[in-house]
């Protein structure tokens, strides 16, 4: 079985979690403060961290970037926040949505350990060939990245390959971007994968479609660059 540290405020969703999680003989090693998960980890080598994302002094996207600094250990979030695009950029491999069941925490853990060492893929989709580029040279080597220039050639991609999270422009030929975050909510094994959209056309940034698409962030391209960077760089 495996090592597991667990890192929540709510003491009551620790206990819950916890009794799922030992149950199937996982050890443990519970906190409910991020300075104390992190002061552990110099002694103690889990298999894998759980850990919530909305917390008092340390949150759970920084936590997770601390950790990932020093040590490649799969993360998977546990929380009511919306941030499944940041929490990859950030390093984690899995996420759940509270509420959430035992069963549901089980399967995370299990598919997490079943996948062994896995980097995570993203998938950017822009028909600026600068753009791409700039992308890759952001996310490698911590990420695999797959590229396409417009919704078509990205599909494609989806659906010959797991991928973690998606960058879509709008404007594209053949297949543009609402029309492939449409195509990704309708396939039921592309449904919960976080999206994220980033176009200058400031109508396509106003639009109201995004939100039933359940796209994580819409931004003006430029702002979204920045955005980026500092989601990279703040992972070191």
């Amino acid at each position: 079985m495996a090592k597991l540290l667990m890192l929540d405020d709510d003491e009551n969703a620790l206990t819950w979690m916890r009794a799922a999680l030992e149950s199937r003989g996982h050890e443990l090693a519970v906190f409910t403060r991020a300075r104390d998960a992190l002061a552990a980890l110099e002694t103690f080598e889990p298999d894998i961290v759980v850990a919530d994302v909305m917390m008092p002094e340390l949150d759970g996207l920084s936590f997770a970037r601390l950790v990932q600094r020093n040590r490649k250990i799969p993360l998977i979030f546990v929380s009511i926040a919306k941030k499944q695009a940041e929490a990859v950029l950030a390093g984690a491999v899995g996420f759940v949505t509270k509420p959430a069941s035992a069963a549901e925490i089980r399967a995370a853990v299990d598919r997490i350990l079943g996948e062994g060492a896995r980097q995570s893929v993203v998938l950017v989709v822009d028909d600026d060939p600068s753009i791409l580029d700039l992308y890759k040279a952001f996310l490698e080597p911590r990420f695999l990245v797959r590229t396409a220039q417009n919704g078509r050639d990205g599909l494609a991609v989806l659906e010959r390959e797991r991928v973690d999270l998606a960058i879509v422009d709008v404007l594209m030929p053949v297949m543009n971007g609402v029309e492939l975050v449409r195509a990704i909510r309708e396939n039921p094994e592309l449904e919960k994968l976080p999206v994220i959209v980033q176009t200058s056309d400031r109508n396509a940034q106003r639009a109201q479609v995004w939100a039933p698409l359940r796209v994580s962030q819409v931004m003006d391209k430029a702002a979204f660059l920045d955005w980026f960077e500092s989601q990279m760089r703040a992972v070191g």
